[in-house]
């Protein structure tokens, strides 16, 4: 009789070949896969048709920038009138013999009008000082200090305290008749004036502003061109991915991809273009001119703005450009 067997440790698949199925790889990596294959094809596309994707990015690039300078441009105008009409003043020249009790008694009459809405005296040597920054500094450094007239004087601000525009005319009459008056300084022209020139710049920039931005919207067609190319090139390839089961999505990302670069690659271009022609203006108005006001360039909002904007006119015209295209 045979002897007791041993048991046998083989274990349902210990002997014999082991069966081997290929382990798909992580979720994760396989995301990062198709997201870098679908990165890859969308930047593949820009060289499809170069010299398109060239004069659309040209186009984006030139609009952004008009867009960027009529803005910039317009809102100095707008500043500039809105403060000049805020600050329109009749200066009042005292004679030199005027005691400081008569002067304060001037003063208190004019504060007591209703249009009335700054008075402000100043000494000859205040006065010397701000004729003296009107000048170019060339000039003013060049000429003694003795040469630059300067007398005392009641600068006169207007408002509109009662509901109208100032009286600049009547003001004027009223203060010529009094006895210690030398000379009164009328402005070139009333604060209502400038204000409305104010708003007619406004206007004139909004209207700029709007067509500049028809321009940056009629680029879009652009974009659309260049991803139409791209599909006629990549027809065949695309057919392939659809019979093998790639979905809308998967054919759109590329296309997606290729116009959103477009996009933000065109306007980034024409905001930093705008800003360096901006800045220029800024640095000739100092330097030339010794004039204090500054464009607005807007630089901190500058890149975010302009990517967000390149990627909404890109990612509008891929979707025109893929509606209707797709194999």
């Amino acid at each position: 009789m045979d002897g007791p067997q041993k048991p046998s440790d083989e274990r349902p698949g210990a002997s014999g070949e082991h069966s081997t199925q290929p382990m798909s790889p992580p979720r994760g990596l396989a995301a990062a896969r198709k997201a870098a294959h679908l990165l890859t094809e969308g930047v593949r596309g820009l060289l499809i048709s170069p010299g398109q994707v060239l004069a659309c990015v040209s186009s984006l690039a030139v609009a952004t920038c008009l867009v960027t300078l009529f803005g910039s441009f317009g809102s100095v105008a707008v500043d500039a009138l809105e403060r000049a009409g805020n600050r329109a003043h009749v200066i009042i020249y005292l004679k030199e013999q005027v005691p400081s009790d008569r002067v304060n008694e001037l003063m208190k009459t004019i504060r007591g009008r209703p249009d009335v809405n700054d008075v402000r005296y100043l000494s000859a040597g205040e006065d010397r000082a701000r004729n003296a920054a009107l000048l170019p500094r060339d000039l003013a450094a060049s000429l003694p200090p003795g040469e630059i007239p300067g007398q005392h004087c009641i600068e006169v601000g207007f408002g509109d305290a009662s509901g109208g525009a100032p009286d600049v005319v009547g003001l004027t009459a009223f203060l010529k008749k009094i006895e210690d008056v030398d000379v009164v300084a009328e402005p070139p022209v009333g604060a209502a004036r400038i204000r409305a020139a104010a708003a007619a710049v406004r206007f004139g920039r909004l209207a700029l502003s709007l067509l500049a931005g028809l321009l940056l919207l009629s680029t879009i067609f652009f974009v659309v061109g260049t991803l139409t190319r791209t599909m006629e090139r990549r027809r065949d390839e695309m057919n392939i991915l659809r019979l093998i089961g790639a979905t809308d999505a998967f054919l759109k990302a590329p296309l997606y991809i290729q116009g959103i670069a477009q996009g933000a690659l065109g306007v980034l271009a024409g905001a930093i273009a705008g800003v360096f022609i901006v800045s220029a203006a800024n640095s000739w108005l100092a330097t030339e001119l010794a004039v204090s006001i500054r464009l607005p360039t807007g630089q901190g909002l500058l890149v975010p703005l302009a990517l967000l904007a390149g990627a909404g006119v890109g990612g509008l015209g891929a979707f025109i450009a893929t509606s209707r295209r797709l194999p």
